[in-house]
């Protein structure tokens, strides 16, 4: 269970709105939805005639509940005005919804959904241009999800009901004692007399929070039910947001409501009632002996009490009990987490009402002790500003998690709280050589010589959300950042000469004030960052694509012209230059037009990819040509280098950051060849088909994938898993599921496997042990351990038992929708006995061991 910031991020129950959440704890109005007159006639039509049984609150109560089926409702009530397509919540899930409308109503009447009320004509029904109306949600299985009914009743008074549906009984407005005797009628407009969390539903097992109902803020009354008021917020420029509160919080006496420090009660026996809010006839249900209860506050003599739900089936939420009744009294809750035996439920029932947005840490030190670990959150600003990250306390229980930001204030601004897996281990402090903090979120580890240390920034942005790239240097003794180039909205806009010596750096073409179509390419010194040479190259108009090489002490570019709509004219020429001094070696056009294949580390040879349809790369050639001379060394025919190293469910390291810089692998529409780069001799070939995929362990080993059923590889496939020698192409072992992220240690494989972590024997597959914690992400072995770089950070396993020891503390690690593989594995990296740990909260640090686990 996890509780998000208390912000509106719900589509109505009713769909008093048309809302969409696009991300975690926002929401934006959607387009209007689609609506689809059940009508020929696209008309309202005249219930009188298409209705078998009169639409009024008791026959709803008799024939709509959870099992009514749509047939049943057509020959109750008929063919609906309007049957509508739409979205509806269901816990945590939203689930698209068919809505049937039955409007009651004079001729002639229509609702245009461009009212940006959603289904429900609530200006309508106030204003007596609709007498009633009823909804309908229905699942894409026909079942009846929610039906709400609202109408005139002989006074003229509007009133609502809800059915079975979702509640445990019917319930209607009328039924609202208190708000008869308060005189409260839908359409007022109201406010609360107390804070309260303001829920999707009024009753049950749906209770998730909406937003924080708070005084002195106007809201509108739209429903009521026995015990419960719906209000909507209206927020300019966002939208209606509705959920319910009991109606107590609307009365005068609701300002009496006092929070005190909590404490523990238990029930001393069966059958003491707990009450929606405090008045005697709103018993909730009849409590067990032992169940727990916070006391969280009080009004006159009821007490406010979130209950321990054993089952989880339902958030917290603030009940009432009598003071009188008899209850054995447990002392107040402080320092909760000072013990690691914190259980869940009691820290849910903590978190949920006290941890929230504002509150202060004093306040929340004194309530859960001191954290376990105080780290930095990722960053808090949207891409294009600059980088933020705030104080994240985190909090451990063997049963729970809780993680709390700060703001410069010391405020609450987010938290997590979750629940801990079997398995996971406690936070604990690692030794670091040092720890340095870069300008950007993302940082990837890319190389190192005597002198530095090479690192790539990213903001995490993709597609329009990208604005900044860098590249920086670290000295490697003291993480001092020795320089940096900004490249802004470009991104692996580099390559490293094989001894890391050197950088070019190069920028897409653009037009400068004269209209000149410029390209620009700078060598760096990787030692302090300076410009060895620069190349800007005055390139012809109808330029569309530049591509760059590096290979030995050349780099090269090729550009290419022409109509891009039209291939035919095409035109790519070459030109290399010597990577010291810059000066030009030769160039010449192109047999035919083509392009580098993208490296991040120089090989021995310049490889081209030849092929291109409007613009785009399709490859049907590769060519590899001496890089002083430009003399062709081989060439293979109906081959591509694949633009993605996810390309056809073909997991490798495209461009390695390792010393293989002499290797490429190219596919046909039959086979994988992994090619010798300067021979172009074949080193090993793997079958390329439509039910089968592969991941690149090593120079030896891979995985392959394959259906069990034949059927094209998808991310779902129930599929086979076969350790294959890449030299011979051998099977040395298979098993069931999908093995992934593998490496091999000595003779074992660590590996995950349809989840799980394992570890394998690398002759025959025999387990020796698989790990309780369950993921999918990379391994790394450092310091004789073994390494996960998860979302929750840095987890060390003892290799010889699958247990996990503990996570690294201040480590963070996470990935962004257009992440590249090569990336990913660069956030981790083990090199010459170092440990090079990038982040996502712009760290960046290097350790020199691991602290024992019993350290």
């Amino acid at each position: 269970m996890t509780f998000p910031k208390k912000k509106a991020t719900l589509l109505s129950v009713i769909a008093l709105i048309w809302l969409l959440a696009g991300c975690e704890n926002s929401a934006t109005q959607a387009p209007s939805p689609s609506v689809t007159p059940a009508a020929t006639n696209q008309k309202a039509i005249s219930l009188a005639s298409a209705s078998t049984l009169e639409i009024t609150d008791a026959s709803i109560r008799e024939h709509l509940d959870g099992t009514t089926t749509k047939s049943q409702a057509r020959s109750a009530y008929g063919q609906p005005s309007y049957i509508g397509k739409g979205v509806y919540w269901i816990g945590n899930d939203l689930v698209d919804v068919e809505v049937w409308r039955y409007d009651q109503a004079p001729q002639g009447y229509t609702y245009s959904w461009d009212d940006s009320q959603g289904y429900l004509d609530l200006r309508g029904l106030l204003g007596g241009k609709v007498n009633g109306q009823l909804l309908l949600y229905w699942d894409e299985q026909g079942k009846l999800l929610d039906a709400t009914y609202h109408y005139h009743d002989s006074d003229g008074n509007l009133q609502t009901l809800l059915t079975a549906a979702q509640l445990e009984h019917p319930s209607s407005s009328t039924d609202n004692r208190m708000a008869r005797e308060q005189g409260f009628r839908i359409g007022d407009t109201v406010q609360v007399h107390a804070e309260i969390d303001a829920t999707r539903l009024p009753q049950g097992a749906d209770n998730t929070v909406v937003y924080r109902a708070v005084p002195g803020h106007n809201y509108q009354l739209a429903a009521l039910t026995e015990h419960f008021a719906q209000l909507v917020d209206i927020r300019e420029g966002e939208g209606w947001y509705d959920a319910w509160v009991p109606v107590w919080m609307l009365t005068a006496e609701a300002s009496s409501l006092s929070q005190q420090a909590p404490e523990q009660w238990s029930v001393a026996a069966d059958g003491m009632p707990i009450y929606w809010q405090p008045a005697d006839d709103a018993v909730a249900r009849r409590m067990d002996a032992g169940e727990r209860l916070l006391v969280v506050g009080s009004s006159g003599n009821w007490r406010a009490v979130i209950v321990e739900e054993k089952d989880l089936k339902a958030e917290p939420r603030v009940l009432w009990i009598k003071d009188e009744e008899t209850y054995i009294h447990e002392g107040q809750v402080n320092d909760l987490f000072d013990s690691t035996q914190a259980s869940y439920l009691s820290a849910r029932t903590v978190a949920y009402y006290f941890v929230r947005e504002g509150a202060p840490q004093a306040e929340l030190e004194k309530l859960l002790g001191l954290p376990q670990a105080v780290e930095r959150s990722g960053n808090v600003k949207s891409t294009g500003e600059p980088m933020e990250t705030l104080e994240r306390w985190r909090y451990e229980s063997e049963t729970a998690e809780l993680l709390i930001d700060w703001s410069p204030q010391g405020k609450v601004v987010d938290y997590t709280f979750s629940p801990r897996e079997e398995g996971q281990p406690f936070t604990k402090e690692q030794s670091l050589r040092w720890r340095t903090t870069s300008d950007l979120a993302y940082n990837f580890f890319i190389g190192r010589t005597d002198r530095a240390l090479l690192i790539s920034g990213e903001d995490g942005g993709f597609s329009g959300m990208h604005y900044d790239s860098n590249l920086f240097a670290l000295d490697p003794d003291t993480g001092r950042k020795l320089w940096q180039r900004d490249l802004g909205f470009h991104t692996d806009r580099f390559i490293l000469s094989s001894d890391r010596r050197y950088m070019a750096v190069h920028m897409p073409p653009e037009n400068n004030a004269e209209q000149e179509r410029l390209g620009r390419l700078d060598v760096l010194d990787t030692s302090n960052g300076s410009n060895k040479w620069t190349l800007k190259h005055n390139l012809p108009d109808d330029t569309f694509d530049v591509s760059y090489g590096l290979a030995g002490e050349v780099v090269a570019m090729i550009y290419t012209t022409g109509d891009f709509y039209s291939p035919n004219t095409y035109r790519s020429i070459i030109e290399a230059y010597a990577l010291r001094d810059g000066r030009k070696l030769w160039s010449r056009e192109l047999d035919h037009p083509g392009r580098f294949v993208p490296s991040l580390i120089a090989g021995g040879k310049l490889i081209i990819e030849y092929g291109m349809d409007s613009g785009v790369p399709v490859g049907n050639e590769i060519a590899a040509y001496e890089p002083k001379n430009g003399k062709e060394v081989w060439r293979m025919e109906g081959m591509a280098a694949p633009l993605s190293e996810w390309a056809d469910h073909f997991y490798y390291e495209a461009r390695a950051l390792d010393d293989r810089m002499n290797q490429l692998w190219v596919k046909s529409p039959l086979a994988w060849t992994l090619v010798d780069s300067n021979t172009g001799d074949p080193l090993s070939t793997l079958p390329r088909r439509d039910d089968i995929g592969y991941e690149i362990v090593n120079d030896r080993y891979a995985i392959r994938l394959s259906t069990k059923d034949g059927a094209p590889l998808g991310y779902n496939s129930d599929v086979t898993s076969e350790w294959i020698e890449l030299g011979s192409s051998k099977t040395l072992w298979t098993m069931d599921g999908t093995l992934e992220r593998a490496i091999v240690v000595g003779d074992a494989v660590y590996a995950w496997s349809e989840g799980t972590l394992r570890r394998l024997r690398l002759g025959d597959g025999h387990q020796y042990w698989s790990s309780k914690l369950t993921s999918r992400v990379w391994l790394q072995w450092f310091d004789g351990q073994l390494l996960a770089a998860s979302d929750a950070g840095v987890l060390v396993f003892d290799p010889h038992n699958g247990e996990a020891l503990y996570r690294i503390a201040g480590t963070r690690h996470g990935g962004y929708d257009a992440m590249e593989h090569w990336r990913t594995r660069a956030q981790l990296t083990a090199l010459d006995g170092k440990l090079y740990t990038g982040s996502d909260n712009g760290f960046f640090s290097v350790a020199d061991r691991l602290v024992k686990s019993r350290e």
